[in-house]
């Protein structure tokens, strides 16, 4: 258990059983005695679950030891099953990845096509609206020195 807590006013080492803080003299509230004390005893009851754990883990360890070796060569016989599928369901998504590129490459060209378009198609509308803009400006700050 921490003997001693902080002082929430200096952060120095304050007693356990001081009612105040030697360095700088502010009373040490219920609360922070309180706090202190569900520490110590949570920190406590946390390294009793964990040892009571361990234990636990070490008396279950010989039984998982022995299931896993029950259950092993039944999963090692599973995969080898498994693999000619699963290097069958591997070549197939090769194979349509390998088909769906040409594709998907004339999807991008368009997509760039259509965009290049639109910018063009825009040029001029953006360039009018910042001639009108530069102009609505030129004409405020016109305004502004004739007052």
């Amino acid at each position: 258990m921490r003997e001693s807590m902080k002082c929430a006013r200096c952060r120095t080492d304050v007693a356990a059983n001081a009612s105040s803080c030697a360095a700088c003299g502010a009373p040490v509230s219920e609360v922070s005695r309180l706090t202190r004390d569900l520490a110590s005893v949570t920190k406590k009851a946390v390294e009793t679950g964990v040892a009571f754990v361990d234990k636990a883990a070490k008396g279950v360890q010989p039984a998982m030891d022995k299931a896993v070796s029950k259950v092993r060569p039944a999963v090692q016989e599973a995969a080898r099953a498994i693999k000619p599928v699963a290097d069958e369901a591997t070549k197939a998504t090769r194979d349509i990845a390998k088909a769906a590129r040409p594709l998907a490459e004339s999807a991008v060209k368009a997509t760039r096509e259509v965009a290049e378009k639109a910018v063009q198609a825009a040029k001029p509308a953006v360039a009018k609206a910042a001639q009108a803009t530069e102009e609505a400006a030129r004409a405020v700050k016109e305004k502004a020195r004739k007052r």
